[in-house]
């Protein structure tokens, strides 16, 4: 419980300890809960998708509430480290210069422009999605992403000596892959095919994406777990769109 509690505290604003005594092995044992964090993320989405509908709220409304919800629940962690990302990987600067840009705390052109893209393509997908559909997708696409992150932390090498996303690949396992994929098939399957099928593409874009961070940087970083968390996220909705799409041609 302390290990799901430790991975619940740190991806989102939920707070059940006031725990001061944080060790690095409890991140690392946290990482197999992260699908189960990610359903728990997309539950209250989804709960707050259908309320705003149930109440006629109009859709473009809906849609920005939905963002504020988003800010409530999980806080700006992974826009952070979206942001940092774009700040340094844009940058067009030498390896050692883009890991340095990307620690800086100050914002530059690149991040203000790539989080005004992020929050428009997520309205977009909002509003492209039906409400009720909309509703399961949010749980899928949360609990497909913070899964991806197990693989990113376990099986990509970290660019950095020291850093929070340090503490998780430290003592991270191998198994812990196999028991969050488990996790995350059984959850996917429940929620529909269509929702494991939109995520395994997911899941290739991501890896090439992931790939080329590694390139780049020589690695990941907790900045980029957040990137890719925030892309994946955007890309699984996109992706279930256009699976709509060409699903709706091949039927007429």
């Amino acid at each position: 419980m302390r290990d799901f509690i430790t991975c619940l505290e740190f991806l989102t604003r939920i707070r059940f300890s006031g725990r001061t005594d944080w060790r690095d092995e409890d991140f690392s044992r946290s990482v197999p809960y992260f699908p189960l964090i990610g359903v728990i993320i997309g539950v209250f989405l989804g709960w707050a998708n259908y309320c705003f509908s149930y109440l006629g709220i109009s859709d473009f409304l809906r849609a920005v509430l939905l963002l504020v919800t988003e800010l409530i629940v999980i806080g700006g962690l992974m826009y952070d480290g979206y942001m940092d990302t774009a700040d340094g990987v844009f940058s067009a600067r030498n390896r050692e210069r883009m890991l340095e840009i990307m620690k800086d705390s100050h914002v530059g052109s690149n991040a203000v422009l790539a989080v005004i893209i992020l929050l428009l393509l997520k309205i977009a997908v909002y509003l492209e999605l039906p409400s009720d559909q909309l509703t399961i997708a949010l749980i899928a696409a949360a609990t497909a992403t913070r899964t991806f992150m197990v693989i990113f932390i376990v099986k990509f090498p970290y660019a950095r000596k020291t850093g929070i996303g340090h503490l998780f690949v430290k003592y991270a396992k191998p198994i812990y892959v196999v028991i969050a994929f488990a996790l995350c098939i059984a959850i996917l399957m429940f929620l529909g095919l269509e929702m494991l099928v939109t995520a395994g593409l997911t899941l290739l874009v991501m890896l090439a994406l992931a790939s080329y961070f590694t390139k780049i940087l020589g690695g990941l970083t907790g900045d980029t777990y957040g990137a890719l968390t925030e892309c994946g996220y955007v890309c699984f909705l996109v992706i279930l769109i256009i699976l709509e799409q060409v699903i709706d041609k091949w039927l007429i």
